[in-house]
C-alpha cells in the first residue's frame, strides 16, 4: 500500500509537470527573462523550475504586542517561525497567546525558494508575474549583498512586483493588462486601509476592536472580486499581529512607490536602492531625498 501511494504521488507530479510544460512554462520563463533584462543582470539560480516536494503551504507565525501594532522588543523579527508543520506552529501560537501576545498564523504557497507547486500554477497570469517579480527581487537584494531592514525589503519587492508586472503586460501587449491594473488597485487599497487602522490603533488602543472591524469590512469588500492569491494573502481576521505582518507594506510601500515612479526604469530605481542605509530611520530620510 505504501509503495502504491508513493507511485501515485510521483505519477501525479509527472502529469502536473506535463501540464505545466504545455500551459505555463513559456510564460514563466518569459517573465523571468524580462525581470533579468529590467534589473540589468542574470541572477544565479534555477527559479520556478523545480517542484516542491510537498504541496503544503509554509506557515509564518507573527507575534505582536496586545495594545500596539509592534513586535515585542525581545523578538529579532516580526515573525518567529517559518515551517511546513502546522501543528508545531499552532503549539507555539498557544504559548505566545498564554503570555498575553497577539498572534497571527499566515500561510503562503510562494517564498524566496521559488519552487513550483499546484497552488502557484493555478494562479492567474498577473498573479504569477507579480510573484516572480517579488521573489526575484528578494534574490537580487541577497545576491547584491544589499543590507536593508526586512520591512523595506518586502515593500520594495511589492512595488516592483506590482509595477514590473504592469510594464511586462504593457510591453507585451497582453490582453489581460486590465487585470494587472486591477491587481495593483486592489493591493494599494488594502495597504491604505491597513495603514489607517494601524495609526488609529496605536493612538487609541482602547478602540482597537472597532478599528479591527472597520478594517476587516473594507478589506472584505476589496477581495470579494479579487484574485485567489489576494484572498490567500489578505482574507484573514484582523488583529494587531495581522497588521504587524503587513506593516511594512503600509508604512514603506507608498514612500518607495513615489521614488520608483520618479525613475525612468527599474534599473535606475535599483541603483538608488543599492545605497540605501541599513537602519530604518536612515532609510526613510535617504528615500525622502528622491521624492
Amino acid at each position: 500500500m505504501k509503495n502504491a501511494r508513493i507511485f501515485f504521488f510521483f505519477f501525479i507530479q509527472f502529469i502536473s509537470l506535463q501540464l505545466f510544460a504545455d500551459n505555463d512554462s513559456l510564460f514563466i520563463a518569459d517573465v523571468k527573462q524580462f525581470v533579468f533584462k529590467e534589473i540589468g543582470m542574470n541572477l544565479k539560480g534555477d527559479f520556478f523550475t523545480e517542484w516542491n516536494t510537498s504541496d503544503q503551504p509554509y506557515y509564518y507565525l507573527y507575534v505582536s504586542l496586545p495594545d500596539k501594532v509592534e513586535k515585542p522588543k525581545e523578538f529579532s523579527s516580526s515573525f518567529t517561525y517559518c515551517r511546513q508543520d502546522e501543528r508545531c506552529i499552532r503549539t507555539g501560537e498557544k504559548e505566545f497567546q498564554a503570555q498575553g501576545y497577539q498572534t497571527f498564523c499566515y500561510k503562503t504557497y510562494a517564498n524566496s525558494g521559488t519552487s513550483l507547486n499546484k497552488r502557484f500554477i493555478s494562479y492567474s497570469p498577473e498573479t504569477k508575474s507579480f510573484i516572480i517579480f517579488h521573489e526575484l527581487i528578494h534574490n537580487y537584494i541577497s545576491q547584491k549583498g544589499i543590507e536593508m531592514p526586512y520591512e523595506f525589503n518586502e515593500a520594495l519587492s511589492d512595488v516592483i512586483g506590482n509595477y514590473g508586472t504592469l510594464k511586462y503586460f504593457r510591453d507585451n501587449n497582453r490582453t489581460d493588462l486590465v487585470a494587472a491594473e486591477n491587481q495593483i488597485r486592489r493591493n494599494e487599497k488594502i495597504y491604505s486601509y491597513m495603514n489607517s487602522a494601524i495609526k488609529k490603533i496605536n493612538r487609541h488602543p482602547e478602540k482597537k476592536i472597532r478599528y479591527y472591524t472597520k478594517c476587516r469590512e473594507k478589506i472584505h469588500v476589496v477581495i470579494k472580486n479579487a484574485t485567489q492569491f489576494q484572498n490567500d494573502r489578505f482574507n484573514y481576521e484582523v488583529n494587531n499581529a495581522f497588521l504587524l505582518k503587513n506593516l511594512y507594506y503600509c508604512k514603506n510601500y507608498f514612500l518607495l512607490k513615489k521614488v520608483f515612479l520618479r525613475q525612468k526604469s527599474i534599473k535606475d530605481f535599483l541603483e538608488i536602492i543599492q545605497h540605501i542605509p541599513g537602519e530604518k530611520e536612515d532609510c526613510i530620510k535617504y528615500l525622502q531625498k528622491f521624492t
